[in-house]
């Protein structure tokens, strides 16, 4: 088993990553240098950030893409259907859609707290509470990344 320092040292050398990401945002091609969950997420986003072409200038956007860009979630989606990368997430009647019903639990919380962050109201237990409880640390990779990309810009 690895030891906590081990583990402590992983985790502050992903965050100095993010940093860095965070401050150096505005570099030519800085999303090669981004955490994918595997390269169909890479490609899907790359692709994804083409069709929503606000995200080239809007960082909530840009973060949405990433979200939306997971294999788990873009598989069941129709990204011609959206006006925001994060519509699939609630169909017209304002309820969660049955592609978000069909998502694995750690990935629901990772589009509820995505969708939190593009200000949609949700009668549950606020999203990050929940992926903290249940993510592990590739979800954890991923929410973080989505949490750098948001940030672009900011520093």
């Amino acid at each position: 088993m690895r030891k906590t320092y081990d583990k402590e040292t992983n985790i502050n050398e992903m965050f100095d990553y993010l940093e860095a990401q965070i401050k150096n945002s505005n570099q030519p091609q800085i999303e090669n240098s981004y955490h994918y969950y595997d390269h169909s997420h890479k490609e899907y986003y790359l692709s994804v950030r083409g069709y929503f072409s606000e995200a080239l200038t809007n960082p909530e956007v840009d973060a949405a893409c990433y979200i939306l860009s997971l294999p788990q979630i873009f598989n069941k989606v129709d990204i011609f259907e959206l006006i925001h990368p994060m519509d699939w997430v609630k169909n017209e009647e304002g309820r969660l859609s049955e592609a978000f019903k069909s998502l694995k639990p750690h990935y629901q919380y990772i589009a509820l707290a995505a969708a939190e962050s593009s200000n949609m109201k949700f009668n549950t237990q606020p999203a990050l509470s929940l992926g903290l409880e249940f993510w592990s640390l590739e979800h954890l990779q991923i929410f973080w990344q989505f949490t750098a990309i948001r940030r672009k810009n900011s520093m």
